[in-house]
């Protein structure tokens, strides 16, 4: 990726890997990616947004790639990953950024705008609704949906069996997992209620996708077996000790200008249609997108739609066009 600068950038207690394109002097963007991910689930957005005047920036995220982490699931809540950000954007030079997410990064995302909305200036928001404050823990609202039925987010609580499970084939774990969750492959993926293991419902696709291609999904499986899942399994580890420490928080408006983007053949905003709802009550200046044969890799698998919409905003928030 001949356009791309890639460094070591030290950021809150971290060696932050980043991917980064345009002028340094340019209004930052920030994009930051979801699980199980890199900074390059945002390749197809950071040309066109170097292009378009930004200085657009990708890292691995805490407990990512060539980022790494610590072990402990305290380093993971969501307070220390908005220092993260805050971090990342002071060390690049900036005072303040445009946040763009998708998936856990996402989340941080509208953490980050909640807790430090004088530093950022505008949101795009992919996947994971924003709904305001939870009124109980997330796992005891999935435990109570869920009751024994099986649910990814509550496996991933228990120690060590997920990494067991991801890290015995990375390939083959990340191959089922970006197709099973896409657009392509989500009328085959049924969890069903006994398994007991992520992958177990998943399906291998015949070849890969256009915008996954091999080479594509190598690098991330290179990522993953340099750094395990460990890290990024940890944000999921965190969610209670996250919500426990922001219960008593009363700044859950986000001012900025918004633009959300969803998959129609995303689980995740089927599951999250309640926040979905919400989300005007929280967000006054909000615009939002659906697109359609989309499902959870919404700036992959629709890049070309992502980047349209992504561009149209911003020409908004600065006024450039």
């Amino acid at each position: 990726m001949a356009f791309m600068r890639e460094r070591q950038l030290a950021a809150n207690g971290l060696d932050f890997f980043v991917a980064e394109a345009g002028e340094p002097g340019n209004p930052l963007v920030l994009c930051l990616h979801g699980f199980p991910e890199c900074w390059a689930s945002w390749r197809y957005q950071l040309p066109v947004l170097a292009q378009s005047g930004y200085h657009a920036v990708a890292p691995d995220l805490r407990g990512y790639g060539y980022t790494g982490g610590p072990a402990e699931v305290d380093a993971y809540r969501q307070s220390v990953l908005a220092e993260d950000v805050v971090a990342l954007i002071r060390a690049l030079g900036h005072e303040s950024a445009i946040l763009i997410g998708h998936d856990w990064g996402c989340a941080l995302t509208w953490q980050v705008a909640r807790r430090y909305p004088e530093m950022i200036r505008a949101v795009v928001g992919m996947s994971v609704p924003y709904g305001g404050p939870a009124p109980e823990a997330p796992t005891v609202s999935m435990q109570r949906l869920f009751e024994d039925r099986f649910f990814y987010m509550l496996y991933f609580q228990q120690p060590q069996l997920p990494e067991q499970e991801l890290e015995a084939d990375v390939p083959i774990s990340l191959r089922k997992i970006f197709h099973s969750l896409s657009a392509d492959g989500i009328a085959d993926f049924r969890a069903h209620p006994d398994d007991t293991g992520f992958l177990q419902s998943m399906s291998t696709p015949a070849e890969q996708p256009r915008w996954m291609r091999e080479e594509d999904l190598a690098y991330y499986v290179e990522r993953f077996q340099h750094s395990g899942f460990t890290g990024p399994i940890n944000w999921y580890r965190a969610m209670d000790a996250s919500w426990e420490e922001s219960r008593d928080d009363d700044n859950w408006q986000l001012p900025m200008p918004t633009l959300f983007i969803g998959g129609m053949q995303d689980p995740v905003i089927v599951f999250g249609q309640k926040a979905l709802q919400r989300m005007p009550d929280y967000i006054p200046d909000l615009r939002t997108v659906m697109l359609d044969q989309c499902g959870h890799w919404i700036q992959m698998e629709q890049a070309a739609e992502v980047n349209r919409e992504m561009i149209a905003f911003l020409e908004g928030v600065d006024g450039k066009g």
